[in-house]
């Protein structure tokens, strides 16, 4: 009998994280065709599951240790499963078996087996989603509503029939509490969202520093953004009508496909003619979001590390066919050319996808399967400016305001997180403070300031971003002479997506 690529404590991990690992680390023996039981009595069997046999590897220990704490938090103190529709909606996607990583009969019948359980996801929802947020519930209907397009045209009537039913009675779940009034229970409080955010990655979060942080790097960032606009030669008017000109530089959604993919082979070209990564990945390709990954502005599909072919898609969501035209624009205002490159890099090379093809190399099962949110976005948030830095598109000062815009949005995110949940803003301070600095409008806005109340862990592109740059510094320091920026990359990324506390206590530096 072969041996099990995931041990018994490392699998009963992965099991509270299930749809997530079987896209992202490519867990397809494992996970394809099935589903986990995200009740709530299914999530305290799952919880009571977790831990075993120390791992031999220290690292390995250390990570998994953090991970187990991590998913402790987010599903015993938060009771993400009770607050969050993506942890339900992610389990009823099909679009991931789409992706060529193994032969297409092999994944059509393992999304025929996924398809026929979609009732239990749903009943799984449905007895656990009852402290959303009315705002949240709202913004999820389109996908929930959209995710019935997903059913393959050859899954027999039987199949589809109930597939669609169990689609609707989701829908219908999450329209009822979008029709409630908001209530205090919906916020997690000062001390639930620092556990939230620390749980993870052996890091303190004290939410005063957080938002002091979040001080300086508005402050830093808004100066890069202003020399990009008078090199843009837009000095003479104010900040806010030069990046709405900026904005207004965008093509249709056509347009956006093609300029980004454009952007992604740009990216790969010079990330690679520099050397400052080990891996790229060289054919990701730029796609239409489908239906159920409509909730968003884009989303990334990559060949994941345990995957030996297929490649990336990373998904482009479109303006909804139901929206005003002025709608319509202002979510296409976000693609626009100044960011479209920026977006590339974040999302492709060197960032995500690139960053799991990486992993495929990871010495042990452990650091090939986990992921640390805060470094993995972190990672792709530093990319951005790091490859400004490395001088790319150093001709077209657009990447510069680009990739300080984008950073301003995030910024903007932990002010919004830790105020919505805090009491110390409302939704509507929020959606006005991510208008105001983090030059957003629209739809846009509104569903930035929402997803604070279903992720308040979005700070975590700024916060990961700041880690690993000071992270980088001290190394710098450290090493002297013998430092380079790609043994830096190569050190960083030797060891997968480990918690940040756990890769700065190995190569031996403090945060």
């Amino acid at each position: 009998m072969t041996e099990p690529r995931l041990n018994r404590r490392l699998r009963a991990l992965c099991d509270l994280d299930a749809a997530f690992l079987r896209e992202y680390s490519g867990l397809h023996e494992e996970y394809d065709g099935t589903v986990i039981d995200l009740s709530p009595a299914g999530v305290r069997d799952r919880r009571d599951r977790l831990g075993g046999d120390r791992f031999p590897d220290p690292f390995d220990e250390a990570q998994v240790a953090a991970t187990e704490n991590a998913m402790r938090v987010r599903f015993g103190v938060v009771e993400q499963h009770r607050r969050d529709p993506w942890v339900h909606l992610e389990a009823l996607d099909l679009s991931q078996y789409d992706r060529p990583y193994a032969p297409e009969p092999d994944r059509a019948a393992a999304r025929d087996r996924h398809l026929a359980l979609w009732p239990d996801v749903v009943d799984h929802a449905v007895a656990s989603l009852d402290l959303v947020h009315p705002a949240v519930a709202a913004m999820f209907l389109p996908a929930v509503r959209g995710v019935a397009g997903s059913i393959p045209v050859g899954a027999g009537e039987a199949a589809r029939t109930a597939a669609t039913a169990a689609a609707e009675r989701f829908a219908g779940h999450l329209a009822g509490i979008a029709g409630r009034p908001a209530e205090d229970h919906h916020l997690l409080g000062g001390d639930v969202l620092r556990s939230l955010l620390g749980c993870e990655d052996l890091i303190t979060a004290d939410l005063d520093e957080l938002l002091a942080m979040a001080d300086a790097e508005q402050d830093r960032m808004r100066a890069v953004l202003d020399d990009a606009l008078i090199k843009l030669g837009s000095g003479s008017g104010s900040a806010d009508e030069a990046v709405r000109r900026l904005k207004d530089d965008h093509g249709d959604f056509g347009a956006v496909l093609a300029e980004m993919q454009t952007g992604v082979d740009a990216a790969t070209t010079f990330v690679t003619e520099r050397g400052l990564i080990d891996v790229v990945d060289p054919d990701c390709e730029v796609a239409p979001a489908p239906a159920s990954r409509r909730w968003g502005v884009a989303r990334v599909s990559w060949r994941a590390p345990w995957e030996d072919c297929g490649h990336s898609y990373f998904h482009v969501t479109p303006p909804d066919p139901g929206w005003s035209a002025a709608d319509a624009d202002a979510w296409l205002r976000r693609f626009n050319r100044s960011v479209v490159p920026v977006v590339a890099v974040h999302e492709v090379t060197p960032g995500h996808c690139s960053h799991a093809r990486a992993m495929a190399a990871a010495p042990t099962a452990v650091q090939r399967t986990l992921w640390s949110e805060l470094f993995f976005e972190g990672w792709a948030h530093y990319a951005e400016e790091m490859c400004w830095e490395e001088g790319f598109a150093a001709a077209d000062p657009r990447y510069q305001a680009g990739m300080a815009m984008d950073a301003l949005l995030r910024i903007a995110r932990v002010r919004c997180a830790v105020g919505l949940h805090t009491g110390a803003l409302t939704l509507e301070d929020a959606v006005a403070l991510l208008v105001r600095d983090g030059f957003v409008d629209g739809p846009m806005a509104r569903s930035e300031a929402v997803r604070g109340l279903w992720e308040p862990s979005y700070i975590r592109y700024t916060w990961g971003k700041v880690l690993l740059r000071r992270l980088r510094d001290r190394l710098r320091e450290q090493w002297g002479s013998d430092f380079t920026l790609p043994r830096f990359h190569r050190e960083l990324l030797a060891h997968g997506s480990p918690p940040v506390g756990l890769i700065a206590r190995e190569l031996g530096v403090s945060l």
